[in-house]
Order: C-alpha cells, then sequence, then structure tokens
C-alpha cells in the first residue's frame, strides 16, 4: 500500500481547482436560450440543440417517448435523479406547444436509429 503525501494532495487539488476553472469559462461560453417554459432551454451544442429540462439536461424528445412506452413520471425521477415533476410536465407541455417541431426531432432520431442498426447489421455479417 503506498502513502499518499500532503504535498500529492495538494497538487491533486490544485489540478482540481484548474479543471473546476476551465469547465466554468466553457459553460460560460454557451448561450442559454430560454423558451417560453420556465423548465425547458435550449443550449447550442448541447444534446444537439433539443430542447432540454434545465438543471436535468434531459431532452424533452426522451421524456415524450419514454412516456409513450408507458414509462411513469416516478419512473423518469427515479432514472434521471435531477429531474422534477415540474419539469416533466413542462417538457409535455412544450411537446404539445411544439408539435410539429418536435415530431420531426422524433422521427430524425428514429431514422438515425435505423440507418445504425442497418449499418451493424452489414458489419456483424462481414464478421
Amino acid at each position: 500500500m503506498s502513502v499518499v503525501t500532503n504535498e500529492q494532495i495538494l497538487i491533486e487539488i490544485a489540478s482540481m481547482k484548474q479543471e473546476i476553472r476551465q469547465l466554468r469559462e466553457t459553460v460560460a461560453q454557451y448561450q442559454v436560450l430560454q423558451t417560453a417554459h420556465p423548465h425547458i432551454i435550449r443550449i447550442p451544442g448541447v444534446q444537439g440543440g433539443e430542447p432540454i429540462v434545465r438543471d436535468a439536461y434531459v431532452t424533452v424528445r426522451t421524456i415524450v417517448e419514454q412516456t409513450r412506452l408507458g414509462t411513469t413520471s416516478q419512473e423518469l425521477l427515479e432514472g434521471h435523479p435531477p429531474l422534477t415533476l415540474a419539469g416533466i410536465y413542462d417538457a409535455l407541455s412544450y411537446y404539445y406547444d411544439h408539435k410539429e417541431e418536435m415530431d420531426q426531432i422524433i422521427e430524425e432520431n428514429r431514422q438515425a436509429l435505423e440507418r445504425l442498426t442497418e449499418f451493424s447489421k452489414r458489419i456483424v455479417k462481414k464478421v
């Protein structure tokens, strides 16, 4: 068992502080786009720019699709700890207020998954 010195601990703490500073600078560069829904934001470059639940970073699409599959609000809360009931219901409200746009995002993701699945099948056949 190796002994960790105070000096090593201080060096690690200094390194972590530097990483935190860099993360804060990076996050500060993002432009958070507010929506008419208090729990829903958009951040270009985060989750593909899709609308997300503030502080939970779960996409509205994820909540809608999980709800369609029969996932309960309680299960969503358990699966995404930062999520709140208000966030879930605001995401569903956002979906219905922007149904055409959201349905297009859902369809694009479905098609991307379909292409990936077909690609995976071709790779498996070659192996």
